[in-house]
């Protein structure tokens, strides 16, 4: 999943930064920056965790 993707998806479920940090595990501050276009760069574990998330959402959604 692309940068681009992952926040249209955010944009469109209205999924909160903090329901992205307590599902995923990854620090706020990095969820926080990452949407805001701050920063493209997530590690590969961050990035893993964050799209597990945004899946759940668009399944949960259909």
């Amino acid at each position: 999943m692309t940068n681009q993707e992952m926040r249209q998806i955010r944009d469109r479920y209205n999924v909160s930064l903090f329901k992205i940090n307590y599902k995923s595990g990854v620090h706020y501050g990095v969820i926080e920056d990452f949407f805001n276009g701050k920063t493209d760069e997530l590690s590969d574990k961050d990035r893993e965790g964050i799209v597990k998330v945004l899946e759940g959402e668009v399944k949960r959604k259909k």
